[in-house]
């Protein structure tokens, strides 16, 4: 009889999922808040697509070559690329961080400059790609650079679907990339 109730149940809720609405689909391009100076996902050209497509494996720039910035030996580099810090406390959906990620990587080789003050990159739903500078007053990396940086964030930071920590930009250990939310 107990099992009778529970088969009837699990029907009755298979049903409802069944006839429950589709969620709709979220309008990336214009969700999407840039950065103060930063052009919109619109006036760059990209499509919803273009912001939630899955990060790259590779980290190469979008030339195809590795290089260094000015300074930085392939040393220095394996040191900054260990400074990824997690926080779970203030976590965002791996999607609007994607979207996010799409859209600075696509700004290229455009600056992306911070202060001492924390300022936004990005901003996707929930989710914020915060910059500050660290250990100097004023401080710029190409932008790629900062998505290249919070990828490592993506990447190693993860809980489920869920993201959150800070890492420096690719190469620049004097601009630090936050990726929070609202919890």
């Amino acid at each position: 009889m107990v099992s009778v109730k529970y088969a009837l149940l699990a029907f009755g809720l298979l049903g409802a999922a069944a006839n429950a609405a589709p969620a709709p689909e979220v309008d990336y391009v214009s969700a999407l808040i840039p950065g103060e100076g930063l052009p919109s996902p619109k006036e760059l050209g990209m499509t919803n697509a273009d912001l939630t497509k899955p990060i790259p494996e590779d980290d190469l720039p979008l030339d195809g070559r590795h290089s260094l910035p000015a300074g930085i030996s392939e040393r220095d580099l394996s040191i900054l690329e260990k400074r990824t810090t997690c926080r779970f406390t203030d976590t965002c959906k791996l999607r609007d961080s994607t979207a996010c990620f799409n859209y600075l990587h696509r700004l290229n080789t455009r600056a992306c400059t911070v202060t001492r003050r924390p300022g936004q990159f990005c901003r996707m739903g929930g989710c914020s790609w915060i910059g500050q500078a660290a250990g100097t007053n004023r401080a710029s990396s190409h932008c790629r650079d900062v998505a290249r940086g919070g990828k490592k964030v993506n990447d190693r930071c993860r809980i489920f679907d869920r993201i959150g920590g800070f890492n420096f930009a690719h190469g620049n250990g004097h601009v630090r990339v936050t990726i929070a939310g609202r919890s």
